[in-house]
């Protein structure tokens, strides 16, 4: 997978620039380094680089794309039947040493001492968020020197409709709830272990964010058939009981947790978007698409609440056309608004530094929404939740008007 000269130049992308805010993203099944996610990921890059926020900070917006072997068969029906071989690749990617040195490269460059302005944020999808959260579990664990979790050089992880099983996220969630409780009035994870004492975590700013849409059948329904068939074939019966983190003493079968992913076991989801209703946007709001995200990421959250401002229908889509991304495209505004407003909301099992997350339709639709400006807008509002503004807002220097030249008559 590992490519050093890619490696190479990525990292002098990253060196040249001033003010990095850097997204790494790792594709799911079915994709590669040329098929369409790759438009995808380029018209997000781009459309973030777009806005106010971005340009008026002079903030460089860098988008890595890390390309594994997600596609084998492209025969339509015979290619579902990669389900096994292509999960196997993923775990293969995420044991290797590669892909975590990757990473953590491209992150400490991002965050080298002369940068004016620094973010690293990690993005994985399907079986991309199977390599993502496999490949930073163990660095999430790790303790540094002075005895705090995460070290790690990069921000910000958050994984789309995971498709990796539940065993390792809940013994990751098993781990944390054993190092941390929830103070409701510092609204924080603070240490229970005498190693960690008088570390804090803020509440809104976890570890790892698994974000699950409601109506993923691939996730839902496909993987739990998949691994069925593979457990069957391999004459696997037998399952010990396992340990259901923050329920104490009550214990289930693993299976329940081989089967499922994390955003579908109801012995893991942690957190719900619930709806708040129709809203009227916020004013002075400059961007010419997404509307939403602006208002999301311009002003600090409060109570964990976001807007969306789009119709979930796709038209997002129509900016690649055959795998291709044209940034001169004009894109208008889609005409078809709808502003609401949603909340995360904590709803039971174990409340640690590590968020699964049930996402409605209306946000991420499918297996694959995860490009849709109501996901992208919600994607921002994490971001300034993770990255609170000191001063509350963003304040953009005004904008110069533009001087007519001078005609002097000799």
């Amino acid at each position: 997978m590992l490519d050093t000269s890619q490696l190479g130049a990525a990292l002098q992308v990253i060196g040249k620039a001033e003010r990095p805010l850097l997204f790494v993203y790792i594709h799911g099944w079915q994709n590669n380094a040329t098929s369409g996610d790759v438009c995808r990921f380029e018209h997000f890059i781009d459309t973030m680089s777009r806005f106010p926020e971005m340009t008026g900070r002079k903030i460089n917006v860098i988008g890595v794309y890390i390309a594994w072997r997600g596609r084998d068969l492209t025969v339509p029906g015979l290619n579902l039947l990669t389900f096994w071989s292509r999960k196997s690749a993923g775990q293969i990617v995420a044991s290797q040493n590669g892909c975590l040195a990757a990473i953590s490269e491209l992150a400490l460059a991002a965050r080298a001492p002369e940068k004016k302005y620094h973010h690293c944020v990690l993005l994985g999808h399907s079986f991309g968020g199977l390599v993502l959260g496999s490949t930073i579990s163990h660095s999430i664990l790790d303790a540094g020197s002075n005895g705090v979790r995460n070290s790690s050089p990069w921000d910000m992880a958050v994984a789309f409709n995971s498709a990796d099983s539940s065993i390792g996220s809940r013994q990751l969630m098993a781990e944390l709830n054993y190092l941390y409780k929830y103070d409701e009035k510092r609204h924080a994870y603070v240490a229970r272990t005498s190693l960690e004492s008088g570390v804090v975590i803020e509440e809104n700013r976890p570890f790892l964010i698994i974000l699950q849409s409601e109506n993923d059948q691939a996730t839902g329904q496909y993987f739990p058939i998949g691994t069925t068939v593979y457990n069957t074939v391999n004459l696997r019966f037998h399952w010990d009981k396992v340990s259901v983190p923050g329920i104490h003493g009550h214990k289930v079968s693993e299976r329940e947790f081989y089967t499922r992913t994390p955003g579908n076991n109801p012995y893991l989801v942690n957190y719900h978007v619930v709806p708040l209703g129709q809203t009227a946007p916020p004013p002075d709001l400059v961007a010419p698409e997404n509307k939403a995200f602006e208002a999301n990421i311009r002003q600090n959250v409060q109570d964990q609440t976001f807007y969306t401002s789009e119709r979930n229908d796709g038209h997002e889509n129509r900016f690649c056309r055959n795998g291709s991304y044209n940034p001169d495209e004009v894109r208008p505004t889609t005409g078809k608004e709808l502003w609401r407003r949603w909340q995360f909301v904590y709803s039971g099992n174990a409340r640690v530094p590590c968020w699964i997350v049930r996402v409605p339709k209306d946000i991420i639709w499918g297996h694959g929404g995860l490009w849709s400006d109501n996901s992208v807008a919600m994607l921002g509002a994490l971001f300034r939740m993770h990255f609170p503004l000191e001063g509350g807002r963003i304040v953009l220097p005004p904008q110069r008007p533009s001087v007519p030249p001078r005609i002097c008559n000799s």
